[in-house]
């Protein structure tokens, strides 16, 4: 990766010239419309959520999207016993 990539924002202008991700970069659209193609799976089953709450919701898809791959409950287990003061 160009580390003066690293936190700037690319645009894709896949309008003008069919353009979807950029050779030289690690630029695509791919990653947010996965993420959304994902929390949308998740979100229906709730069947709308209310407004005020939306973020925590949102907040709660970004946790399970970031560690799809892992097992969550050894992740939740492990911040709970760190949370736990020691006796």
């Amino acid at each position: 990766m160009l580390p003066y990539l690293i936190g700037k924002h690319q645009i894709i202008a896949h309008g003008m010239e069919e353009e979807y991700v950029r050779e030289d970069t690690t630029t695509h659209i791919n990653s947010i419309e996965g993420f959304w193609s994902y929390a949308k799976t998740w979100l229906y089953n709730y069947r709308g959520v209310p407004r005020q709450y939306f973020h925590l919701y949102l907040k709660e898809m970004e946790f399970r999207f970031n560690h799809r791959d892992e097992d969550l409950f050894q992740i939740l287990a492990n911040i709970v016993v760190k949370a736990v003061p020691k006796s």
